[in-house]
């Protein structure tokens, strides 16, 4: 699939700025997804079951090294909600993935990304936790340790606490605009930048326990910031769907189904 993968990545290399997307038909939809970068869609071509691997009708970008990089494409298009049939576009069936709460009525959104650039869950997989590590300016984490669960779970929520400082509006915007959430997630976001550059001095110095330690760190504030974001839910639904949409984020299952 390799192969396939550099195919994929070859055919949209011309689309490798926002600026060549828009010009193409592509528009952006829903902001940065912090571990799914931020999607450009080409509408039109979502009407029906994709059959060419070398033309994805959705683009993911991503900022890394300080600018918007084409980090890797999608598959989209609305199935019934009883249709498990999926598309053979590239070898070896990798998993899609569905948000059937992104669909209209008795459909589901159908979804398959293709990641260009290295995934701790394989190139198919539905989120890459290193984007928010690379939007704040530092190394992805150490991809052999993930299999690890705990070093994995300290990974994805330290992932979450980066993308608070690395875009202040891509988690919970609407909550974080009420007074008192706000004044208990700003402390955090501070706590956070700060270890931002121990963090990247650890890297850089490869000290393992030190990066552990600031990386269960990051992870701590992320713990009380979904605290704080949960406890603003005013009804059992509403904290159902940001469970849910935290479950998406932290999702490693390219299979996971929203």
């Amino acid at each position: 699939m390799a192969a396939e993968i550099a195919a994929v990545a070859k055919a949209v290399r011309p689309l490798g700025t926002t600026e060549a997307a828009r010009a193409a038909g592509f528009s952006p939809v829903f902001g940065w997804i912090p571990t799914m970068g931020e999607h450009w869609v080409n509408r039109p071509a979502m009407r029906n079951k994709p059959t060419d691997m070398l033309a994805p009708d959705n683009l993911m970008f991503s900022r890394i090294g300080g600018r918007d990089s084409l980090v890797g494409a999608a598959y989209a298009y609305y199935a019934p909600a009883n249709d498990s049939a999926r598309p053979p576009i590239f070898g070896g069936a990798p998993a899609w993935h569905e948000h059937a709460n992104l669909a209209p009525p008795g459909q589901s959104l159908v979804m398959l990304h293709v990641w260009f650039v290295p995934s701790p869950d394989g190139p198919f997989a539905g989120t890459n936790p290193n984007l928010p590590f690379w939007a704040a300016g530092l190394d992805a984490p150490d991809a052999t340790r993930m299999r690890d669960r705990a070093f994995a779970s300290r990974v994805r929520r330290a992932a979450l606490a980066l993308a608070e400082v690395a875009d202040t509006t891509a988690i919970f915007a609407n909550l974080e605009r009420r007074p008192a959430v706000h004044e208990a997630i700003a402390p955090r976001r501070d706590s956070i930048r700060a270890i931002v550059p121990e963090l990247r001095q650890a890297q850089r110095a490869r000290d393992t326990a030190r990066i552990d330690a600031l990386t269960e760190r990051l992870a701590t504030q992320w713990d009380a910031m979904f605290a704080t974001y949960r406890s603003a839910a005013i009804t059992p639904d509403g904290r159902r769907r940001i469970d849910d949409f935290i479950a998406m984020l932290m999702s490693d299952h390219g299979d996971h189904a929203h």
